[in-house]
């Protein structure tokens, strides 16, 4: 069993809420872009843990992938609030956004199946990307086809925020990863950034938390897009006041 399910002998449920984060290190990302990055993540990792002690119904487990020529998880494996540390990653090479599609699929699957998702209940995932939504990879959209097949995938709270992206095709590619241009976010600068990923971490982590463990039936799926509107409308309100943001 699973250290976090459920302990019925004292009636507490302890499920894993994964938050993922996808990064965007292709030589496009170099400079004040990527340094951006680094320094808000740096940031809200260091308040995940208070909001671990605030929270009795999850685990918060976190992962980042970064993707540049190719695609790599910057943790082997998902790591609890208080035991992620972030090392400055640095920018170069192309934009795989294929590869970087494959291995949040692999990531998305059951634990029974070699990925990181429960088999049985469980929450869905929150998603954050960041890139200047510009790939070399002609082939991303067959990827994000495949990626999109997976259920935990369909029902996680998905983010995409736009760091330097100068063309309509550029934010298009965001627009498609979250399915909607209501969670893609224009960032104009590194106050607005660092802002803006404590926001969506932080309170979606707190919505997230504060639901019950619910499987991939039918009931399950209004479950987790009532959680995920409930997390979407928090945040909305949250980001208002933040200057050098457009949606």
């Amino acid at each position: 069993m699973n250290q976090f399910t459920a302990n019925l002998s004292d009636g507490i449920a302890m499920q894993e809420l994964n938050l993922i984060f996808v990064i965007d290190c292709s030589g496009s990302m170099y400079g004040e872009n990527i340094g951006a990055v680094n320094n808000a993540i740096r940031d809200v990792m260091s308040i995940m843990p208070d909001i671990q002690n605030d929270t009795s119904d999850a685990k918060i487990m976190i992962s980042a992938l970064a993707f540049s020529d190719e695609a790599k998880w910057v943790n082997p494996m998902p790591m609890s609030a208080d035991q992620f540390r972030w090392n400055d990653i640095d920018a170069s090479g192309g934009t795989n956004l294929s590869e970087a599609y494959d291995r949040l699929a692999g990531f998305l699957c059951k634990k029974s199946k070699g990925g990181m998702m429960p088999d049985i209940g469980g929450l869905a995932p929150i998603i954050i990307m960041m890139s200047d939504g510009a790939p070399t990879s002609p082939d991303w959209e067959d990827h994000l086809n495949a990626l999109k097949k997976k259920g935990w995938f369909k029902y996680a709270l998905k983010y995409a925020l736009s760091i330097g992206a100068e063309t309509t095709e550029a934010v298009d590619v965001l627009d498609a990863f979250t399915g909607t241009d209501e969670t893609v976010l224009k960032v104009y600068n590194a106050e607005a950034l660092r802002q803006v990923i404590k926001v969506i971490a932080v309170t979606a982590s707190k919505v997230k938390s504060n639901s019950t463990s619910v499987s991939l039936s039918e009931t399950g799926t209004d479950r987790q897009f009532s959680f995920n509107e409930q997390a979407q409308s928090q945040i909305a309100d949250a980001l208002s006041s933040i200057k050098d943001v457009e949606w």
